[in-house]
Formats: structure tokens, C-alpha cells, sequence
């Protein structure tokens, strides 16, 4: 098929490639893993029937995970089990990646680009097989690609699409704690987008941000009894749960006071041992790697992450492009915020700290691929 009448093709019927090709992938998901409901999914379930019963949770941090434990609610409450569950939130997920797709048509150049984004993400399994788990990630996976798409669709000059963002936003902050980094992102993006007279205002609004992520963070810590904020670097953790072989280094620690209180103390008391694990989270927060995976998966995410990450360094120096620069600081700026995140905590088993953001990678690692094959072939059709 020649070139320009594959463009067409996809420029036809490429929502309905994406659909097909998501529901391909669902299917292939399920034959190897199944609807997952054990581990992690027993908490939220748990969590499911005692609101049923009481009205409330265990704990106040589980509003931030609420998301998941609702859809399980309500497929217990309709009695459609946990495979209810599964298809209200792949539901979700369908909804989210059919939103995605819409929003790269508008900032990509070439038809097939957006199909070949989709393809890739839901052919990677590391970050879609989610999809098949009753886990917090489905739901915050979907939520993010929600958010991006929004914030490419719809400008905030308008009480409506400021809606539309606010309530892609509100779903981020009931899936996962993480959910505080992207409002910190969408803080950015409005910011960038606003005129002089209301960069002063959002300015001023920091303010209530740090008190919203204040009180995010010091309620999620303050209930989690088998963690707390500085439990990382007391057991010389990279990853979250497996601590260094002991002895342990000494440090000056304090246990009052709110917990970032006592994670700033002991920045500013045990610099140099901060530094130097730092540097170890961001290695394996951006490559993926683990000594308890197969040399062959490890290669596996080496092949994907390096020439993702060049691209998208790349991607910077493109000067003609659709992407406004508002996205770019809102892409750039949740990176920066999840790095920071891992530095001051730990890294996660599976790698979902990171695969939560990897669209934003791939839709850097785009912008520049596809300017340089339209460069490279531009005397082509």
C-alpha cells in the first residue's frame, strides 16, 4: 500500500484500529494472567466490603486509592464478582486509550503516529498487562492517559474544559497518592498557559498546593503502620519492602513531629548517605532493572527504556512542532516530581512508579521519531 493511501487508511479508520487492537490486547492479557484478585487485590476487596458494611475505611488513606475500591464495591452491590469488577474498570482503561488516541491526532503530524503510540503501549505488557489486575494501577494508568488527553484537548480558557481537566485530575487523586504529583503537573501546565495578570494569581495559589500536598503526604504516612517516611534509608532500601543486608549505617534521626518533618531532618543531618542512595533509585527507577529478573528481561526493558529515553531527550531541541509548550513543561514537570518522589522514598517491586508515566516518555520519544522520519523522508510520498 503506498504511503499516502496508508495515511488515509488510518486517517479513516484509526479509532477503530485502536479500539481493535486494545480489545486484541485485553484478550491476550487475560489468556496469560487471568482476572488477577489475589495479593494486593485482597486489601482492596477487603477494603470494598467493609465500606458495604460501615459506610467508611480502615484507614483515611484509602480515599486515595478509593477509585479501585469503589468499582469493586459496586460490582459486589450488583453481584457481578470480581469479574465485574475487571470489566468496569477495562471499561475504564478502553475509554481512556479511545480519549488518548483522540488527543495525538491533534498534536502529531502523520495519521499512522497516534496508531503506532497505541500499538506500542499495548503491545508492552510491563506497563498494560495492569489492565487484567484488580490493582490500583489499572484505574491510575487509565486516569493519567485521561488527564494528558484532556490537557490536549481541551485549553482552560473556558469554565467547561477547565471542568473536563478537574474532574480527569480528581480521578488521578482517588486511584493513588501519586495523583498529588499530577496536580502539581497540572499547576504547571495552567501556569504556562495563563496571561501576566493570572501567572500572579496561580502564583499566589502555591500556596494552597503545598498545604494540599502537605496534608496528602503527612495522612498517607501518618496511617500506614508498617511504614514510615524515612524507613527507606534506614534499611538502605532501593526497593520499597527489600532492605539492605544489615548492619545498617547509623543515622541521626528524630521520631516527633509530622512526617516530613522528620524525612527534612534527616536530609539535612545524613546529607552525604542521602546522596548516595539517591543516585542509586534514580538508576533503577529509569532502567527498569532488577537483579531478581532474567538477564533476558532485563535486556528487554534495557532495548525499550534507552532508545525511549534518547528520543525523548531529542524531542527538547524540536523547535516546529504542535506540541505547545504548556504540555511540554506539564510532561517535563511530572517527571521531574516522580523523580524526586523515588529519591526521597524508594523505587517499586514491579517498576509502577515508572510505568505510570511511561506514555509521557513514549509521547516525547514521538515528537522527536516522527520529525525525523518526516525529515529524513520528506522528498518521499
Amino acid at each position: 500500500m503506498p504511503s499516502n493511501s496508508l495515511s488515509s487508511f488510518f486517517l479513516r479508520y484509526g479509532k477503530l484500529c485502536t479500539g481493535l487492537l486494545w480489545l486484541l490486547s485485553v484478550i491476550i492479557y487475560l489468556n496469560i494472567y487471568g482476572v488477577v484478585t489475589r495479593l494486593e487485590a485482597e486489601k482492596y476487596i477487603d477494603e470494598a466490603n467493609l465500606y458495604i458494611n460501615t459506610g467508611s475505611f480502615s484507614a483515611p488513606r484509602f480515599w486515595f486509592y478509593s477509585a479501585t475500591i469503589f468499582i469493586i464495591a459496586i460490582a459486589i452491590k450488583i453481584k457481578t464478582g470480581m469479574v465485574g469488577a475487571f470489566v468496569i474498570q477495562a471499561l475504564l482503561n478502553f475509554f481512556a486509550f479511545m480519549l488518548f488516541y483522540k488527543a495525538l491526532t491533534k498534536i502529531f503530524q502523520s495519521a499512522l503516529t497516534p496508531v503506532l503510540i497505541i500499538f506500542y503501549l499495548l503491545a508492552f505488557s510491563p506497563y498494560q498487562s495492569w489492565v487484567v489486575y484488580l490493582y490500583t494501577e489499572s484505574v491510575f494508568f487509565s486516569a493519567i492517559l485521561m488527564l494528558v488527553s484532556t490537557l490536549i484537548l481541551y485549553k482552560p480558557d473556558r469554565l467547561k474544559n477547565i471542568l473536563f481537566i478537574s474532574l480527569a485530575l480528581l480521578l488521578a487523586f482517588i486511584s493513588r497518592p501519586l495523583g498529588i504529583l499530577l496536580g502539581m503537573g497540572v499547576y504547571v501546565y495552567f501556569f504556562y498557559y495563563a496571561n501576566k495578570k493570572w501567572k500572579v494569581i496561580i502564583a499566589c495559589g502555591s500556596v494552597v498546593m503545598m498545604m494540599l500536598g502537605y496534608f496528602v503526604i503527612n495522612t498517607v504516612f501518618s496511617s500506614i503502620h508498617d511504614w514510615h517516611i524515612t524507613q527507606a534509608f534506614e534499611e538502605e532500601s532501593i526497593i520499597c519492602d527489600l532492605p539492605a543486608s544489615q548492619p545498617y549505617q547509623k543515622l541521626d534521626l528524630v521520631n516527633t513531629g509530622s512526617p516530613l518533618y522528620q524525612l527534612w531532618h534527616y536530609v539535612t543531618h545524613n546529607f552525604s548517605h542521602f546522596l548516595q542512595f539517591a543516585g542509586l533509585k534514580i538508576q533503577y527507577f529509569f532502567l527498569m532493572t532488577r537483579n531478581y529478573y532474567s538477564n533476558t528481561h532485563n535486556l528487554f526493558l534495557l532495548l525499550n527504556v534507552i532508545p525511549l529515553y534518547v528520543s525523548a531527550i531529542c524531542s527538547f531541541f524540536i523547535r516546529k512542532h504542535k506540541f505547545s509548550k504548556e504540555i511540554t513543561a506539564f510532561l517535563a514537570g511530572i517527571i521531574l516530581f516522580y523523580t524526586l518522589t523515588i529519591v526521597f522514598q524508594c523505587d517499586d517491586y514491579h517498576n509502577r512508579f515508572l510505568l505510570s508515566i511511561y506514555p509521557l516518555f513514549v509521547l516525547l520519544a514521538a515528537r522527536f521519531l516522527e520529525h525525523f522520519c518526516l525529515f529524513m523522508f520528506k522528498h518521499h510520498k
